[in-house]
């Protein structure tokens, strides 16, 4: 899939812009804060309606408009058949304080008012849509923030892959609401529907976990291969679950306490879904006391986490700036990899900040492999490069293609 166009509306600092990109690599230069990472944020939230930069809709709107819009046009060819697809969102408020932003997205000018609805929908159909793999300065909270971030991250890599994981993970946010609801009330003579909800969200549980666990075998054979060729010499890289209930799992489940070190002898076998079921209820009969007291479930896919390891220490806490910045190069260059031998398709790869968040020997690297690469790619940066790809000079929200000259050198 080939963004052909791209079409921005009253979008963050931008008041209308056409970008016709190259299908292979486009450099969008310029200085800080004149719109660079508004076109890659865009094709960010038309991939996955969210932005890789802020939470709220309505700081996507231009100040002193009440709307926005975001449009691409899409071609694919697949089995000798070329696709087009029309790809828009909308963002809409009635008062000018925006409190209240309305999300509206479109596929071939069919809209979607849910998230869900947009994303099965794209998800289930690779010609509707593309999908965008984004390495950009909040990464780091992959590694240093809070696990609902990396939650939310495995749950984005596996559903663009599996269209059932995102279905089995929306019926499992149900039963958990709703499983909640009766801990909530405190009232032990509802054990029985307790157990009812249980029992489902055991079985959601374990189907969840087998899919993240096979994402993780696959990442385990190219992870740490990634890394030495970005900084060779480097301890090895591992990706690692954290559960409070999973059993061990040699290199890819550990206990959620034993965060300090740990040590790495090969791959085990994934357990089998008898096994994950049965350790998901001795888990829960532990702790059903104190979920009753909190109120809320404490054992799921919801409270799972997952990290990365140096050598055999964790490299939250530990590892440099450098050597996370190198660990997360090679996490997104495996889920390009990843994707791409799962689904047969191309993702977009977009890089933002380019100029910043890499030093010059991890930039070199970058940059061979966008020249080797075919998928698509949009870099930002602040310097301009002496490697082949398309140029864009970007000043005060305008687009248009670079020449070289002074205004493309470093700002």
């Amino acid at each position: 899939m080939i963004v052909e166009k791209l079409i921005l509306k009253n979008f963050r600092n931008i008041r209308e812009s056409i970008f016709v990109p190259s299908p292979t690599v486009n450099f969008l230069v310029g200085p800080n804060g004149q719109g660079k990472t508004s076109f890659v944020e865009a094709l960010g939230i038309l991939s996955t309606l969210r932005s890789f930069r802020d939470s709220k809709s309505a700081h996507l709107i231009r100040w002193g408009q009440l709307s926005s819009e975001i449009c691409c046009y899409l071609t694919s060819t697949q089995d000798s058949e070329v696709w087009n697809t029309e790809l828009k969102v909308s963002f809409f408020t009635q008062d000018e304080k925006r409190e209240h932003v309305t999300k509206v997205a479109f596929i071939n000018g069919k809209p979607y008012r849910s998230s869900t609805q947009f994303l099965s929908r794209r998800f289930g159909s690779f010609e509707l849509g593309f999908h965008s793999i984004i390495f950009n300065p909040s990464d780091h909270d992959l590694v240093r923030g809070d696990p609902g971030i990396r939650r939310a991250y495995l749950n984005r890599v596996i559903a663009a892959e599996d269209i059932d994981y995102l279905k089995t993970l929306q019926k499992c946010q149900r039963v958990l609401e709703q499983r909640n609801t009766v801990l909530k009330a405190g009232d032990g003579i509802q054990k029985a529907i307790l157990d009812g909800f249980t029992e489902q969200l055991g079985k959601l549980t374990v189907i969840l976990t087998q899919k993240r666990l096979n994402w993780a075998q696959r990442l385990v054979g190219r992870l740490n291969e990634t890394l030495q060729r970005i900084a060779p010499g480097q301890p090895e890289l591992r990706w690692v679950i954290l559960s409070n209930w999973l059993p061990e799992i040699q290199d890819l489940a550990i206990n959620n306490n034993k965060l300090t070190s740990v040590h790495f002898s090969g791959q085990g076998p994934l357990p089998s879904l008898e096994l994950l079921e049965r350790s998901f209820w001795a888990k829960v009969s532990a702790l059903e006391g104190a979920e009753w007291r909190v109120g809320h479930s404490l054992v799921g896919p919801h409270r799972d986490d997952w990290a990365l390891f140096l050598g055999n220490q964790i490299l939250k806490g530990h590892g440099s700036q450098g050597e996370v910045r190198s660990a997360l190069l090679a996490l997104k260059l495996c889920e390009i990899e990843l994707f791409r031998n799962f689904t047969g398709h191309r993702p977009l790869f977009l890089l933002d900040d380019f100029s910043s968040e890499l030093d010059q020997r991890r930039r070199l690297f970058l940059l061979k492999f966008l020249m080797e690469t075919d998928l698509q790619t949009f870099v930002t940066t602040t310097e301009d490069t002496s490697f082949s790809g398309k140029r864009y000079w970007v000043f005060s929200g305008v687009i248009e293609e670079g020449r070289h000259d002074d205004r493309t050198k470093t700002f």
